[in-house]
C-alpha cells in the first residue's frame, strides 16, 4: 500500500532521474525571477540626447571623479558625466573609483574603513597630473591642487542644476547603497536622466527588482574577476584560486551573451571596445 508521501517521493526521484529535470527546473527559475526592463519610453527619453559623455569628469584635465572635473565635461560639451560610487564605513554614498584612496588622494587604505567625517582633510587633487596642456592659458581652466571627494548626493544634485544626465557605476555591493539610489532617484526625479550601471549583477538585480522604472546597466569584461588590469595581465589571485576565478569568467562569457541581461532586465550593456569583436 502506498502513501501520499511515498507517492511524491516517487514521483519526485523519477523527475530528478529525467535529464530535463534540470534545464526544466533552471527555465522555471528564470522566468520566476527575472526581472522586467523599463518602459520603452523611458529608455528612450535617456538616450534620446545623450551625444557625449565624460567619464569621471574629464580626467585628462582635472582631476578624476571631483565636482570640478564634472564641470570641466561641461565646459567640454557633455551631456552625461560618468562617475564611481562607493561606501565610507558609515554608509556615506560618495565619489570614488578604487577600493582605496592610494591611487588619487593623500589618504591611505580602503574607503570603508573611514567615517565620513573623518575624510574632511582628504584632497583628491593630491596624485593628480594633467596629461593635457588647457588651451588658451585660461586662469579659470588651471588644473585644482586642491579638490574635496564629493558626495553622491551633491553630484546629484548639480546635475539636475545643469541638466546633465548621469551615469552611476557602483563599486559597492552593499545594500544599503542600492537602497540609497532608489531614495535619490525619487527625491530628484532621476528616472529619465539617469542610469545605474555596475559589475555586480546584485546589484543591478536588485535595484530594479526594488524599482522597475530605474534604468540599469551592466558593466561588463571579459576577465574581469580573473585579472585585474584591462590587459588581463595582472592576475587578481594566486594559486588555485586564479584558475577558479577563469573558470567563473568562462562562464561570465556565456552567461552575458545568453541568458544574464535578459534576466537582470538590464537597459544597457557597457564594455570594452575590443571585447564586442571578439
Amino acid at each position: 500500500m502506498f502513501t501520499q508521501d511515498g507517492i511524491f517521493v516517487g514521483i519526485l526521484m523519477t523527475l530528478l532521474n529525467w535529464p530535463i529535470f534540470v534545464p526544466l527546473l533552471a527555465s522555471l527559475a528564470y522566468l520566476f525571477f527575472k526581472n522586467r526592463p523599463a518602459n520603452p519610453f523611458t529608455v528612450q527619453q535617456f538616450f534620446k540626447t545623450f551625444n557625449v559623455g565624460g567619464h569621471r569628469g574629464s580626467p585628462i584635465k582635472q582631476p578624476e571623479n571631483t565636482m570640478i572635473s564634472m564641470e570641466q565635461a561641461k565646459k567640454e560639451g557633455a551631456d552625461l558625466i560618468e562617475f564611481d560610487v562607493s561606501l565610507t564605513k558609515d554608509g556615506i554614498a560618495v565619489i570614488l573609483h578604487d577600493d582605496t584612496l592610494d591611487r588619487t588622494t593623500n589618504f591611505t587604505g580602503p574607503v570603508r574603513q573611514y567615517l565620513f567625517k573623518d575624510l574632511s582633510m582628504i584632497n583628491c587633487a593630491a596624485k593628480f597630473a594633467p596629461t593635457q596642456q588647457i588651451a588658451n592659458n585660461d586662469a579659470s581652466n588651471i588644473a585644482a591642487t586642491q579638490a574635496a571627494m564629493p558626495t553622491l548626493e551633491e553630484i546629484v544634485q548639480w546635475s539636475k542644476e545643469n541638466n546633465m544626465k548621469m551615469l552611476f557605476d557602483v563599486k559597492d555591493s552593499d545594500a544599503i547603497l542600492v537602497e540609497q539610489l532608489n531614495t535619490l532617484f525619487d527625491k530628484y526625479d532621476l528616472y529619465e536622466t539617469g542610469i545605474v550601471c555596475s559589475f555586480f549583477p546584485i546589484v543591478v538585480y536588485r535595484i530594479k527588482k526594488l524599482c522597475p522604472r530605474i534604468l540599469t546597466g551592466i558593466t561588463w569584461r571579459r576577465w574581469c574577476y580573473s585579472f585585474a588590469d584591462l590587459a588581463s595581465t595582472v592576475p587578481r589571485f594566486k594559486g588555485i584560486a586564479h584558475y577558479l576565478a577563469i573558470i567563473i569568467d568562462i562562464l561570465n562569457v556565456w552567461s552575458i551573451k545568453s541568458w544574464l541581461p535578459s534576466f537582470l532586465g538590464v537597459d544597457m550593456i557597457l564594455t570594452e571596445r575590443a571585447d564586442i569583436s571578439e
